[in-house]
């Protein structure tokens, strides 16, 4: 990248801790074409809101060796299969990855390799809290950052170092050995000791397709002759055009422009900060210019004046966007995922039929960076209340392993994929299951668990192959289905996410590559003043945002509004907390020279 540099004076860019927590989600899974929400979601929005450019991003995520722990074939251990271990189950906290899991093949091979059934349980903010006051906790857990002191003094949670010395070979090898000093520095409340294992260890790249971004219809697009967009007003003018030219489904419904979900804590509410983010240094609560909050506020803004603005904007949860999609209501929102389903279905209509990611020659791309913190929030630990802990670490180390982390990337050796010529490769019929979406790719559970892995996608292992083995241009070249060739053509590339990397390696679009994940994924999580100043902003502009953005009669009444909750902003204590945050950051990126 020309523009690969992580610090500019004291930093070129600060994210919000939420934004490090998604960093890892934003990675392309070349498989996720037909994924369920879980495989992308982006879980939930986490505390620092220290800049505009972004606080959220997707899920994906590829990872190491075969299914099969007695086909080894160079990935995974290199030790010759255990015996058997009696059959266990433990309840499992798992950040996004939604139960639905349980219903597919990859999680049955995991059950099967591990001896472990897993009863899922997706992190609930609200859950999580109750069960923290009560001490009745999962028996494995992947923990909030900002509950990781807390849960330490508290006893909630083990250390790990000696389970991992018994228990955990894959863990010791050397593509996690900066990860386990990390964690012992940063992440046990400095004590030293081993209490969380990271996930998503390693580096990112562009996969497939982006899928964070201005997302539409393509052949609506099409329609309208390409039109150019450089700036908010141009999405805003796009989308109206088509609900013009659409106004209602086949069945009568009311089509909207845009709307977005609200279950990610604040990750909707400053979603566009991934598409128009600047890199600034900013306050996301009172700088406007650079604040992933205004940003979408504006969008949102200016799509509710143009009557586009669908009515659920600030209620609906990310299922409901889902259904939206599925019902052909809403032709907008941040991200393919919630359009994964219905792509299935638009392509038996017409070949150019579907949702895509407009590549934009500005902003910000959702997409490659690298990691020794892996993905925030989804670190994983042991209760201290869990039954057979060794048990516990057999299950984290074969989802960190290679042969763990392609499993769940790549699917089951033999079934989904298989050495040809001595090279692992996705099998054709699978490749092309998941270009055409839907139920059946979905049943495979490939990609689904990727909040999960130990490795990233772009991870090379042992065999001399990605974790994520859709990530080859071979894939790629078989993966295209009528609508990215539609696609594809019209920008020159030969995948989709070809027509964004290109600004990218232009220095036009800023990326991941930027930010200083590990910094931040390592900063100490805010004392109870800033805490309580930190809930009471993020308070404000959920309520603040939808409020102006709804009753706001025109652009003047709009800036009064915004500055009225500007002011209670910076009455709450707004530069306080930005005060701590800037100086949080920079003690502990000291810790790093």
């Amino acid at each position: 990248m020309k523009r690969n540099k992580a610090f500019k004076g004291s930093m070129l860019l600060v994210w919000t801790a939420a934004v490090v927590a998604l960093s890892g989600c934003g990675g392309n899974n070349a498989a996720n074409n037909s994924q369920s929400a879980s495989t992308n979601d982006a879980g939930t929005a986490s505390t620092n809101n220290g800049t505009a450019t972004n606080d959220g991003g997707s899920a994906n995520g590829d990872t190491a060796n075969n299914g099969t722990a007695a086909a080894n074939d160079g990935a995974g251990t290199d030790d010759a299969a255990a015996p058997a271990k009696e059959p266990i189950t433990y309840k499992v906290l798992v950040n996004a990855t939604q139960k639905d899991f349980e219903n597919t093949e990859v999680y049955n091979e995991i059950t099967k390799q591990t001896g472990v059934t897993m009863d899922l349980e997706t992190y609930d903010e609200e859950k999580f809290k109750v069960e923290l006051a009560s001490g009745d906790l999962p028996d494995i857990m992947q923990v909030p950052n900002k509950y990781l002191a807390q849960m330490i003094q508290g006893g909630n949670i083990i250390p790990l170092d000696d389970l991992v010395q018994s228990n955990g070979p894959d863990i010791l090898k050397p593509a996690f050995e900066k990860s386990l000093s990390y964690s012992k520095q940063f992440w046990s409340d400095n004590t030293g000791k081993l209490y969380v294992i990271p996930v998503q260890v390693g580096k990112a790249g562009w996969g497939f397709d982006q899928q964070t971004g201005f997302n539409v219809r393509w052949d609506y697009y099409k329609e309208l002759g390409y039109p150019e967009i450089r700036n908010v007003d141009d999405m805003v003018n796009v989308l109206a055009d088509m609900v013009a030219k659409h106004p209602k489904t086949a069945d009568g419904k009311k089509v909207y422009g845009t709307a977005i979900w609200n279950d990610w804590g604040t990750w909707g509410l400053t979603s566009m900060g991934m598409i128009t983010g600047n890199g600034s240094v900013a306050n996301n609560y009172t700088d406007v210019p650079n604040s992933g909050f205004w940003q979408t506020s504006e969008f949102l803004y200016k799509a509710k004046q143009k009557g586009i603005l669908d009515p659920d904007a600030f209620t609906a949860k990310y299922n409901d966007i889902v259904t939206k999609a599925s019902q052909g209501t809403l032709l907008n929102a941040a991200a393919t995922w919630p359009f994964q389903a219905v792509n299935a279905e638009l392509l038996k209509e017409g070949p150019d039929h579907g949702f895509v990611t407009i590549p934009l020659d500005w902003g910000f791309a959702w997409v490659g960076g690298s990691t020794v913190a892996g993905w925030s929030d989804r670190a994983w630990a042991i209760s201290a209340k869990a039954k057979d802990p060794a048990r516990a670490m057999d299950l984290i180390n074969f989802l960190t392993s290679e042969q763990g982390s392609r499993l769940i990337a790549s699917g089951i050796q033999g079934v989904h994929w298989d050495l040809v010529d001595g090279k692992p490769q996705m099998k054709p019929e699978i490749v092309q299951l998941a270009a055409s979406g839907g139920d059946a790719y979905k049943k495979t559970g490939i990609g689904m668990f990727a909040n999960q892995q130990g490795m990233t996608d772009f991870s090379e292992l042992s065999d001399g192959s990605l974790a994520n083995l859709y990530n080859t241009p071979e894939v790629f070249a078989t993966k295209v289905n009528s609508l990215n060739k539609d696609y594809d053509e019209h920008y020159g590339v030969t995948y989709p996410a070809a027509a964004y990397k290109k600004f990218a390696d232009e220095g036009k679009v800023l990326t991941l590559d930027v930010v200083p994940q590990d910094v931040q994924a390592a900063m100490p999580a805010p004392p109870d003043d800033i805490k309580r100043i930190q809930t009471k902003l993020d308070d404000l502009m959920t309520k603040g945002i939808p409020d102006i953005v709804l009753h706001a009669k025109n652009d003047a009444d709009y800036a009064k509004r915004q500055e009225a909750l500007i002011k209670k902003l910076n009455d709450a204590g707004a530069d306080k907390y930005w005060a701590w945050y800037m100086q949080a950051f920079n003690d502990t990126k000291a810790k790093f020279q």
